[in-house]
């Protein structure tokens, strides 16, 4: 179940209370034995009760008998209880999906090829049992909310999850595993999500452990236009990732040409119209004024009306959660400052979505600052898979790949500066289509903590950036790394030290392209 909704609410506070299930939709269980022909775990059947039939294993609860889901089956390690080393999702492979037996009180044996072979009594894997089934706390078309002094041991999806809510304060609320009960998981998806939210979203003072998806993601929506109907009126999919579900009459709208991905002409939405099966289904979409000429088919529209800033102050962000830390996509201002990062992922991405979640806005202002970025990306690509977690402790890989030195950068002012980074290995940024990309005054330490691995082998990765300043950052002699890989632009367009021994060079022979 949901745990509260607010709805068409203002200056709604919820303070100072924990929520927990006696029984989870996640499971947990230790890794006692990994062969060649099985895999054997450990489950507290008092804690997750089972029964396996015809070989199938299902973990039951209060009105529900689930079986296991191969995504996420995340591995944790016993001893720290953080995400294990150069793990992401489904390292096991299938395994779960394989024939099944009890050869103990607890026991479980799967019988197959697990991907990899955990060494014994080290490794806790979570069992899924739902993807976003239910939000925890939801915020929807409210206004001014305070969320102060909240624990949300677990919830079935994001567990603070606001939608077209604007100004939205997280003090001191936070998603955590329940240590008491000897868990390694909170939520079953983000800690907190908000989507098309307007004015400022604030989170202070928040420390999330456990949740399956990442500590914040913040940012609108991109509707895709199957067509363009006559000079006021498109089309729009009804449904799923991209369609005009969430479009309202009397929202602004910006249109975006797929070939720059630039913020275009604004127009208002008056009319909204569901069309038959008959009529091709979809909606109709019609704007108060002409619709730009340059506009077709395949090109998208972000609504201007529900835009949030973000601050993120005095956060923890750490290794006890899958995948990423801080995800924000938005035209208005973003402060991520004082915060302390060590994530198993990458710490903070930036993105901008036109080809899979559809999560849109290209960023003007973001000033990321004073923060402590500890050995992250314990988890981030190592064979330049999307599906890994991230390039580099701070990645920026919008969806639209520059194809030249004269293309237009879609994010804008990305201010990284006085902030210290622990490294144990090459990549600071990974950057794609930034115009202002200032790295400045940072610390940058070696570290010995973990063995390097990453597919980014230098400390920059830049694509088709524009007025790049690297200067005035104390690097750490250990820190050998001094490379800067640019494509898709002139040396012009960085400015480097010379004291700091970046060589910047041209990219040669590297397919910087993320595939799932």
């Amino acid at each position: 179940m949901e745990i509260v909704s607010i709805h068409e609410s203002e200056n709604i506070t919820l303070k100072n209370f924990s929520v927990d299930w006696a029984h989870p939709m996640i499971s947990q269980a230790e890794i006692v034995d990994a062969q060649d022909t099985y895999l054997d775990i450990k489950v507290d059947k008092a804690s997750y009760p089972y029964d396996i039939e015809n070989g199938k294993v299902f973990f039951k609860g209060e009105g529900w008998r689930l079986p296991i889901l191969t995504m996420y089956s995340t591995l944790y390690e016993k001893e720290s209880k953080e995400i294990a080393y150069n793990t992401w999702d489904a390292s096991l492979g299938d395994i779960f999906e394989k024939p099944a037996e009890e050869i103990g009180e607890g026991i479980i044996r799967f019988h197959g090829k697990p991907a990899m072979k955990p060494e014994p009594n080290k490794m806790i894997v979570t069992l899924f049992h739902v993807r976003y089934f239910a939000n925890g706390i939801v915020m929807s078309m409210s206004k001014d909310i305070l969320l102060k002094n909240i624990i949300l041991y677990h919830s079935l999806g994001n567990a603070f999850f606001g939608y077209r809510t604007e100004n939205i304060t997280m003090d001191n609320s936070s998603v955590i595993v329940n240590d008491a009960k000897g868990r390694y998981y909170s939520s079953i998806a983000d800690a907190s999500h908000f989507s098309e939210c307007a004015g400022m979203i604030r989170v202070l003072n928040c420390a999330h452990t456990g949740q399956a998806d990442d500590f914040i993601n913040v940012h609108g929506t991109s509707t895709k236009i199957t067509n363009v109907l006559d000079k006021y009126s498109i089309k729009v999919a009804a449904e799923g990732k991209g369609s005009g579900l969430t479009m309202t009459v009397g929202d602004e709208y910006w249109f975006i040409r797929l070939a720059d991905v630039q913020r275009g002409e604004v127009n208002r939405v008056v009319k909204k119209e569901l069309l038959s099966e008959a009529d091709g289904g979809g909606y109709l979409i019609t704007f108060a004024n002409p619709i730009p000429e340059n506009i077709q088919s395949g090109d998208f529209l972000e609504c201007k009306t529900w835009c949030a800033g973000l601050e993120v102050r005095n956060c923890k962000i750490l290794r006890r959660n899958r995948a990423r830390g801080i995800l924000v996509t938005t035209p208005k201002d973003v402060i991520i400052e004082d915060n302390y990062f060590a994530s198993a992922g990458t710490s903070i991405l930036l993105e901008g979505d036109f080809d899979y979640w559809y999560e849109s806005g290209a960023n003007n202002n973001i000033l990321i600052r004073n923060n402590i970025f500890d050995n992250c990306l314990t988890s981030g690509n190592k064979n330049g898979s999307r599906g890994e977690w991230g390039e580099a402790v701070i990645t920026i890989t919008p969806s639209h790949t520059p194809k030249s030195v004269d293309d237009i950068p879609y994010h804008k002012n990305i201010n990284i500066s006085n902030n210290t980074f622990k490294v144990f290995d090459a990549p600071l940024v990974r950057a794609v289509s930034v115009d202002g990309l200032y790295f400045k005054d940072n610390s940058i330490i070696k570290t010995t903590d973990y063995k390097p691995y990453t597919w980014q082998k230098s400390a920059f990765l830049l694509n088709g950036c524009r007025d790049v300043v690297v200067k005035n950052n104390k690097i750490d002699d250990a820190y050998t790394t001094r490379e800067i890989l640019i494509e898709n632009m002139r040396m012009s367009d960085i400015q480097v030290e010379p004291e700091s021994d970046f060589a910047v060079k041209e990219l040669n022979d590297v397919n910087t392209k993320m595939e799932w």
